[in-house]
This record gives structure tokens, sequence and C-alpha cells, in this order.
């Protein structure tokens, strides 16, 4: 047991902080488009970049998250199979409506975090983000492609 505890120790000191790539400049609203966080995203919409997400990657702060878009909506589940820290998944619809936030989930786990619904776009952000940003279902994700432009989510 302790040379579990020990690996995944290993593991988590060799994640790298490794910078997000500035693909797209994402935006969280609520109703009225009120925007309620901002973030720099990296966009994964190809399967080898799907399939490689955040693993062996920790995210620092919560002005930085990754970007899954998908050709379509259909249900979804991710895991956190080495994945160092902890993550907030936010589903979205084609719409960009959040329809199911996984929050806190645990690292380097083969739990599998459903959508709970038809999800085109799930955002995943460092673990409890949303809770500190007063993220809920019903919001909506809007982005443009590029580096953000100003200030950003603290």
């Amino acid at each position: 047991m302790l040379g579990g505890f020990l690996v995944a120790g290993l593991l988590a000191l060799s994640a790298q902080a490794e910078a997000i790539r500035p693909d797209a400049c994402l935006e969280i609203l609520k109703a009225g488009q009120i925007p309620v966080a901002r973030l720099q995203a990296e966009v994964a919409d190809t399967p080898a970049a799907q399939r490689q997400g955040l693993m062996g990657r920790v995210l620092t702060d919560d002005a930085s998250g990754m970007l899954f878009v998908f050709p379509e909506a259909a249900p979804r589940a991710f895991w956190m199979r080495d994945t160092p820290g902890s993550l907030d998944m936010l589903f979205a619809d084609g719409a960009g409506r959040i329809v199911h936030i996984a929050r806190e989930t645990q690292p380097f786990s083969d739990q599998r975090y459903p959508s709970h619904g038809p999800a085109q776009y799930v955002l995943e952000t460092r673990g409890g983000f949303t809770e500190r940003q007063g993220i809920a279902p019903g919001m909506t994700l809007d982005w443009q492609a590029g580096p953000c432009v100003g200030p950003l989510t603290k």
C-alpha cells in the first residue's frame, strides 16, 4: 500500500506545470451574456490530442484550461488516468450550454465521469474552479480562436 502512495507521489512530483497553448480565449457566461470567468484554453480537437488531454500535466491557476471539441453532441465520459491534479470537467451541449459539471475529480483515477447528457464540448479546469467562480449548469461557454487580450480570471 505504501509503495502505491510512493509511486503516485513520485509521478505527481514529475508532472509538468506545462503552459497551456493559447489556442482559444474562452468565457463562461451567465444569463444575459454576463461574463463570470475568462481563461486561456488549449484546444483538443483531434483524436490524438483528446486521448492525451492533460495527462502528465498540472493546471496551476484558474486562468487556463483545456477545451475538448467533438464533431457532434453525444454522451461522453472522461477519466483521470495519468492526470496528476484534480480537475473540474464542464460538459456542454452543441450550443455551448453547460449540462453537467464533474467537480474536483480524483487524480490518477480510472473512474469514469459521465456527461449526463449529450455533450459536444468539455472544458477541463483546475479542481475547485467552478466553485470558486460560481459556475453552474445552464451557463454558457463562448470562445474565439487565439490568445486572450486583456485580463483573465484570477
